[in-house]
């Protein structure tokens, strides 16, 4: 079962990528995405999950400090499932328009 985790520390880079130095020492492999690669350097907070020994998925990263920034994901599958619906919708009322003419 995975839970969400919140950390703070220095993004440094290493030879295998982005990684989050805490406070007591630890060192968590972060995904290598510009989100994350415009921090190196900084103290920051990330929200995520574990992935596997020593890797961390970012849900969120923010400068330490700061409030945590509003999340908004548009999540494809969902923007998928409004077009068919839409979509369906538009052919129903079409094709009820076609045979009442």
């Amino acid at each position: 079962m995975t839970s969400t985790t919140h950390l703070a520390g220095v993004v440094e880079w290493s030879a295998n990528g982005p990684v989050l130095r805490t406070d007591d020492g630890g060192t968590w492999q972060l995904d290598n995405t510009r989100q994350v690669r415009k921090f190196i350097g900084a103290r920051v907070e990330v929200v995520g999950e574990r992935s596997g020994f020593n890797g961390f998925a970012c849900d969120q990263i923010w400068p330490a400090g700061k409030p945590r920034p509003t999340a908004f994901k548009l999540r494809l599958e969902f923007l998928l499932a409004a077009a068919f619906v839409a979509y369906g919708l538009y052919a129903t009322v079409g094709g009820v328009v076609s045979v009442l003419r």
